[in-house]
């Protein structure tokens, strides 16, 4: 959580200049620098005391302080890989996916008090980061318009939009593709799989049935972002599930994470009842 708000309060305060270049709204338009300083306090101590509970050990305290430094070179200058093309897409995945995925993952392992599963450890940290640099391709791409009145060389300006669709499409998508399978399989729920099914046929009846595009970095009208819905619904439904039929009390998590995230799994089952009585969405 102070990760969380160090990244938004610092990326308001190095775009502010930006921001006001283009027209875009930034939060600390008009706030005092007393009144910013305080805010960073308020995140970096936190911050700095998570640091200090995990300074023994060099495994958890390289992967929290990795995901703070990555996101400080993407906004602060002179770094600001934000505007350095490639350097700037891996920074923000691995801050914002890769580096927080592989903390938990760090975590749970060492709760249990087990070796890190190789394999397990391999394959979340390819899918989080493909998952990430689909998530600020995206990002870039929609942005283009602000980017372009105040000439930030961003990695999806730097590049054709036809380019960037064949990056995502047949080298990005397909390495987080194969590292979720791989981590399917070694989850071995099946719940996750027969829902991976259903997600499947609910896109597809909605491209059939409500012209709904499915897309991977590129934006359209009327688009789903492919497996983002499956991501944040199904997948920790399915394993939630799974672990409350073995450990009933489990299901108390299931009910704190539906209050927690409820958008997505509302916004499904809608969407679900609507197709089933064959009605039309409304686009707005």
């Amino acid at each position: 959580m102070p990760g969380a708000a160090y990244v938004s309060v610092l990326n308001d305060l190095t775009d502010l200049g930006d921001d006001l270049a283009s027209g875009k709204a930034n939060r600390l338009v008009g706030k005092s620098r007393a009144f910013v300083a305080a805010l960073l306090a308020c995140c970096v101590l936190p911050g700095v005391a998570v640091a200090a509970h995990w300074r023994g050990d060099a495994l958890l305290l390289s992967l929290y302080l990795a995901a703070w430094i990555a996101f400080t070179l993407y906004s602060l200058p002179p770094a600001r890989l934000k505007s350095r093309g490639l350097l700037g897409l891996l920074a923000d995945a691995s801050g914002a996916h890769l580096f927080p995925t592989l903390l938990v993952v760090a975590l749970v392992y060492r709760w249990r008090a087990e070796p890190i599963d190789p394999v397990w450890f391999g394959s979340v940290a390819a899918w989080s980061l493909s998952l990430g640099l689909r998530g600020i391709l995206w990002h870039q791409l929609s942005d283009l318009h602000n980017d372009e009145k105040i000439g930030l060389r961003t990695f999806a300006r730097r590049h054709k939009i036809a380019r960037l669709r064949g990056l995502g499409n047949f080298v990005i998508f397909p390495v987080e593709a194969a590292a979720f399978a791989v981590m399917l399989w070694r989850a071995g729920s099946l719940l996750a799989i027969a829902l991976l099914c259903f997600y499947a046929l609910l896109e597809f009846s909605r491209k059939k049935l409500w012209e709904m595009n499915l897309v991977i970095v590129v934006p359209k009208e009327r688009f789903h972002i492919l497996m983002h819905e499956y991501y944040e619904a199904f997948f920790p439904l399915a394993i939630l599930v799974s672990s409350a039929r073995r450990y009933p009390l489990d299901a108390l998590v299931i009910a704190a994470h539906l209050l927690l995230f409820p958008r997505r799994p509302i916004q499904t089952l809608k969407d679900v009842v609507k197709l089933i009585r064959g009605n039309s969405p409304k686009f707005f």
